[in-house]
């Protein structure tokens, strides 16, 4: 039994999108790209708020203490 996945007609078997060869290879890369550029910028939003909160828990500590 095939796969219904996304652009794949389960009865007759045919991809509508009818990728082939290089085309396949483009799809993927473009899919990989995507992929790689969302976990960067998410990482990177991570980054941003884990050190916005540290300064924040600093400077209230300093504030407290002095």
């Amino acid at each position: 039994m095939m796969s219904a996945g996304r652009g794949f007609d389960q009865y007759s078997g045919s991809s509508h999108y009818r990728l082939h060869g290089q085309q396949v290879l483009v799809y993927q890369v473009v899919v990989v790209v995507v992929v790689v550029v969302v976990v960067v910028v998410v990482v990177v939003v991570v980054v941003v708020v884990v050190v916005v909160v540290v300064v924040v828990v600093v400077v209230v500590v300093v504030v407290v203490v002095d």
